[in-house]
């Protein structure tokens, strides 16, 4: 497909809205990690994932402001709370607790790799270039917090136990992460965002956490699909606008400033 149909630009400019408020928000929660991580190997290797995070999300905006007529920057900064599109999982806080972000991380990066392995099928050539490449990136992130789910699983007794009620207090605004952008399905029965047949996007989630949980020694319980509508159709936790505040401050004093 060399051209996208014009009624689609829309759909998927909101899709990788998605997908970039994620990594926007994961990114911006995970920077405060820096100068904080358990040892410094470690402080170095989340800075620079959640620099990767914050990167991905900057050509997604990128992409998404060439498809709905909008800048990049005001895309990221600049809407207003109920225009976001971010899952309930990157909005709350960690309240700096190691098993938190590394569990939060865990739902989000095999989530990330999966949905950008369909972009990279995307029957549009440049949306399935972005998604390669931003694919191959995202592996390194799963095989980081793997190492570490495993590690934490394995370690002691307390450091078990912590990650296990990260992942009972987690679970149920992961799967916020599942629900649809409006139109989605347009966009899977046009070849742009291709669900590969035979399981759906939330068993290959699934999968791929338990496998990675079980050779902790944990086991994975997702609740249901969400009852009613949420980040995707602007409905959003109550931590969103102050986190919006504190990211956006700068932008907001200034939104025509050239840096």
């Amino acid at each position: 497909m060399e051209t996208l149909p014009a009624h689609l630009s829309p759909v998927l400019g909101d899709l990788l809205l998605a997908i970039a408020d994620d990594k926007l928000l994961l990114g911006h929660r995970n920077s405060d990690w820096t100068g904080l991580a358990p040892m410094l190997e470690e402080d170095i290797a989340f800075s620079s994932l959640a620099q990767d995070e914050i990167a991905h999300a900057q050509v997604l905006y990128e992409m998404a402001g060439e498809l709905l007529g909008r800048d990049a920057n005001a895309l990221a900064f600049g809407r207003g709370v109920d225009e976001y599109r971010s899952s309930a999982v990157v909005e709350i806080p960690d309240q700096f607790d190691w098993a938190m972000a590394i569990v939060r991380q865990l739902f989000c990066d095999h989530f990330d790799v999966l949905r950008l392995d369909r972009l990279a099928r995307s029957a549009w050539a440049p949306l399935a270039a972005l998604g390669a490449r931003l694919a191959a990136e995202e592996r390194i992130h799963v095989a980081h917090v793997d190492d570490w789910v495993v590690r934490l699983g394995k370690g002691t007794d307390e450091s078990k136990a912590r990650l296990a009620d990260a992942l009972e207090k987690l679970a149920p605004e992961a799967v916020s992460l599942l629900e649809p952008v409006a139109g989605e399905d347009e966009l899977v029965a046009a070849g742009l965002y291709p669900e590969p047949g035979g399981t759906s996007m939330r068993e290959r989630w699934t999968a791929g956490l338990a496998a990675e949980l079980n050779a902790a020694g944990l086991e994975l319980s997702l609740p249901a699909d969400l009852d009613g509508p949420g980040g995707r159709r602007g409905h959003h936790t109550t931590h969103l606008p102050e986190l919006l505040d504190e990211m956006c401050e700068v932008y907001r004093i200034e939104p025509t400033a050239a840096w």
